[in-house]
């Protein structure tokens, strides 16, 4: 007789704990919720991802993690037994029989040279709108930057975005395995928010992935292009962008590749490393290491100073950098009036 086991689902926990949920992921393998941790650095914004099947959450900003227990213990100030006894007691809780773990099936992202080769023609056919050039320019990049980095929109409509994957299917690219490419009724094409396209880059300047620069800011501005949990879809990874003078034994690191793209052209072109989120450091030493640069400058948003999962996040990316065997480490500050370094290599342009 197999034994039984209680699943407790996550997303019913998240609402008792009083989350906001993003009603357009209802109903997906993983469901986003506002963090009720570090608070999205921002109201409105939704980085907390509930995954059903597990019944776990994690915060993809400040890296807070666990299930359903530890999620009621940790909003409600209780012990994990006192979390459990209260979710058995009043939730929604399921019997299943327990059976062995299936391996997972999930699609992982085709090798590098393959994405490289489908995002590069991909964002060959595509053009920059008016709107998003000026955002782009507002930054400090030049036109020949901007275009140079091969920033592009999204195309807006369903049928622009079916266009696209036919045409990149036509150029004899197999859309399976890339992140951000899907199946709709048998037909290919691209799913994700309307923005502005930014590749992230490996040192050799062959794209990894993209991440979007949203036009609707209320729910995050930033979202990695993927299709995970999408028949035929890819999910992505947040990988580490590198930009500027690879030849440099010094590299700035930051968050971001838009922001290490902005200033290190603003810095003459000096070696930036840009994680894809703030806790996302799984391979920093290995890019690092394969940089062959020996210091490090810590470049993280001012923010920090004033949110502990934030300070939390850049401490653990520091204590990785300051393990790596021959690289000196050391911390940049600025005039905190500007939150990002970007900002702040602007505001020093204007002056000149």
């Amino acid at each position: 007789m197999s034994r039984a086991y209680r699943k407790i689902p996550i997303v019913d926990t998240a609402r008792r704990c009083g989350l906001v949920l993003d009603p357009k992921t209802l109903g997906r393998r993983e469901v986003e919720a506002s963090c009720p941790f570090c608070h999205d650095h921002g109201p409105g914004k939704h980085h907390l991802y509930l995954n059903t099947d597990k019944d776990q959450y994690r915060c993809v900003l400040c890296g807070a993690s666990g299930n359903s227990v530890t999620l009621y213990a940790r909003t409600h100030n209780l012990s994990n037994k006192e979390a459990f006894l209260e979710l058995v007691k009043e939730g929604k809780v399921y019997h299943f029989p327990k059976q062995p773990d299936s391996p997972k099936t999930e699609k992982q992202p085709r090798p590098l040279a393959e994405r490289h080769e489908v995002y590069t023609d991909m964002l060959g056919l595509l053009s920059l709108s008016d709107e998003h050039r000026a955002n782009l320019r507002q930054r400090g990049l030049s036109d020949e930057r901007i275009e140079r980095n091969l920033y592009r929109t999204m195309p807006k409509t369903k049928e622009a975005r079916r266009l696209l994957a036919t045409l990149l299917r036509r150029s004899d690219h197999d859309l399976e395995g890339i992140p951000g490419f899907r199946t709709y009724y048998g037909d290919w094409t691209i799913v994700g928010p309307d923005g502005f396209f930014i590749p992230a880059r490996d040192k050799n300047g062959l794209i990894q992935g993209l991440k979007i620069r949203k036009n609707d800011e209320d729910d995050g501005k930033y979202r990695w292009l993927s299709s995970r949990d999408m028949p035929h879809g890819t999910r992505s990874y947040s990988w580490i962008h590198v930009t500027g003078n690879i030849h440099s034994k010094r590299a700035f690191l930051t968050e971001g590749p838009l922001k290490g793209d902005v200033a290190s052209y603003l810095s003459d072109d000096s070696l930036f490393v840009c994680l894809g989120g703030v806790s996302a450091i799984g391979n920093l030493e290995e890019v690092l290491t394969d940089l062959g640069v020996t210091e490090v400058i810590e470049a993280m948003d001012m923010d920090m100073m004033v949110n502990p999962q934030v300070r939390t996040a850049v401490l653990k990316a520091r204590a990785v950098v300051q393990g790596i065997p021959g690289i000196k480490y050391r911390k940049y500050t600025w005039n905190p009036a500007y939150n990002g370094i970007d900002d702040y290599y602007k505001s020093l342009a204007a002056t000149m």
